[in-house]
């Protein structure tokens, strides 16, 4: 007999405690309720079309979790799977795009810049928790209608992103893995756990690539659908002509801005064995390469369409809005680096250990194979 979504609220209640409090919409001031219920709407859409897609996936209860960092966990409880995700990562997200479209000198294509300010100070003492951000800088908003819908995609999209990530933990077995056989009660987005062995971590970055792999190829289906769906262009801001080339910018543009918010773009040689998650360059890297794939092989006219240069203009542009807010100089260093032979070389061994060994391990929990 299925549980009552009272029950599932307790469980999840119960479950995250070790992580932080839950929030209480119903105690949320009006335009901040609204917010967390669109984006909660949103992710239950998700989770319902991917129940559609994936024959016998069970109910996934979804809600967020008051906690400063950015972040967000999926696991099983009671015979019933759960995801939720910090209102830091919310926070963190509004707060760095809404400061990049505030400012007129960034992403000066889109809508009109002139009713921006150009006076914007840099973010102060920048650092991935929403108390401290929220202690010294105030949130900024564009004030141009077309910028404003644009910091709205961006949001959305890495939202919905992440939250593909975290059915996609569930969905292909994971949770049920990492619970059954390792022990491991929680699939949690933060690098900052205790360091696992050497098998377990190799292992850890396979199912994370794995989960990265997956959301991107719903994210594509999902921008395929909009541009299906639209006979005029899909995006106020992109000229007819070229809505396919601006729509895959664009996503590009909000995928570099989440993974940047995880932490610094560079990394040592040590990190691509030594730590529980791929680096994070190589993560946004790979993402894009599946990405691309997805379009060439599968939408119509894929193979004319400049994939890179879209992914590249949008990758450009997200490094350059987090200079001009940071006050930092542009640097693309953990880029140049996720291009190296021995970065892309880590990316194809995951793979290939995903496809021989970790794919075997986790089949038996899984809805999708």
């Amino acid at each position: 007999m299925p549980l009552s979504q009272s029950s599932d609220t307790e469980i999840f209640r119960r479950e995250i405690a070790r992580f932080g409090l839950p929030l209480i919409r119903e105690e949320v001031p009006p335009r901040g309720r609204a917010y967390y219920d669109e984006i909660a709407e949103q992710a239950e859409d998700l989770i319902a079309q991917a129940r559609h897609a994936v024959e016998g996936l069970p109910p996934i209860y979804f809600d967020f979790i008051r906690n400063p960092q950015v972040n967000a966990v999926a696991f099983r409880a009671g015979n019933r799977y759960f995801i939720g995700v910090y209102t830091g990562l919310l926070f963190m997200l509004r707060m760095v795009i809404g400061r990049m479209l505030a400012d007129s000198k960034v992403f000066p294509s889109i809508g009109d810049t002139t009713q921006e300010r150009n006076d914007l100070e840099p973010l102060q003492s920048y650092v991935m928790n929403a108390d401290s951000m929220n202690q010294t800088n105030a949130l900024s908003s564009p004030r141009d209608g077309l910028r404003w819908a644009y910091a709205h995609f961006l949001t959305h999209q890495a939202i919905m992103f992440f939250v593909g990530h975290e059915i996609t933990h569930i969905s292909r077995g994971h949770v049920d893995y990492l619970l059954e056989k390792r022990d491991v009660r929680y699939s949690s987005e933060s690098s900052g756990s205790p360091r696992d062995d050497e098998e377990l971590r190799l292992e850890r970055q396979c199912l994370e690539q794995d989960a990265d792999r997956r959301s991107i190829i719903a994210r594509m289906s999902s921008l395929r659908v909009t541009l299906d769906r639209h006979d005029s262009a899909p995006l106020p801001w992109a000229p007819k002509a070229d809505a396919t080339w601006h729509l895959l910018r664009d996503w590009n543009v909000s995928l570099s801005i989440l993974f940047r918010l995880f932490g610094d773009i560079r990394f040592s040689r040590s990190d691509l064995t030594e730590a529980n998650y791929p680096p994070l360059p190589i993560r946004r890297l790979y993402s894009e390469v599946v990405a691309s794939w997805e379009v060439q092989k599968k939408w119509p006219r894929g193979m004319k369409i400049p994939v890179s240069d879209a992914f590249n203009e949008g990758r450009t542009e997200a490094e350059l809005g987090f200079a001009t807010i940071l006050g930092e100089p542009l640097s693309m260093a953990g880029v140049e680096l996720a291009k190296t032979k021995v970065a892309r070389k880590h990316a194809m061994d995951l793979q290939e250990y995903w496809n021989k060994i970790v794919i075997d391990r986790v089949r038996p929990y899984s809805y999708e194979f």
